[in-house]
């Protein structure tokens, strides 16, 4: 239902741009960043949980739930702003590496990118227009 609803939100938001103008490129760009490093993050974390000594099959479920979202939205903005799939990938490899480089490629320290992408990702996925605000503000 939550993924319903994001799902048109964000066709609602790209439906309303009719011509990319600066700031439009600049939020989207970022945003879809946001999403892509949230899909990493979701990722890792559903990883980490699933090598742990308890198996919780509902919290990786809810990761990969969460995951599918962010990288939906990421490629349906990615789409918008005509990126091609190529860079799309880049940017989710690019995430990828900076978090396992931020862990140093050891699941003993996913405390570190759990305290900071748990709530930032949290909050994209749940509230994207906060994160769309946040970007149209910061510009």
């Amino acid at each position: 239902m939550k993924k319903l609803f994001f799902i048109i939100l964000i066709s609602l938001f790209l439906r309303g741009i009719v011509i990319a103008d600066e700031k439009q490129t600049y939020v989207l760009n970022n945003l879809q960043e946001d999403f892509t490093t949230c899909y990493c993050y979701y990722k890792i974390a559903g990883e980490g949980i699933s090598r742990g000594r308890e198996l919780d099959q509902e919290a990786i479920n809810g990761l990969n739930r969460s995951a599918d979202i962010a990288l939906e939205s990421a490629y349906l903005i990615g789409q918008q702003l005509n990126m091609k799939t190529e860079a799309m990938s880049a940017r989710v490899n690019m995430a990828f590496q900076k978090m396992q480089d931020e862990m140093g490629s050891d699941f003993i320290n996913f405390s570190v990118i759990l305290d900071k992408y748990a709530y930032y990702c949290k909050d994209v996925i749940e509230k994207p227009e906060l994160r769309i605000q946040y970007w149209e503000d910061k510009y």
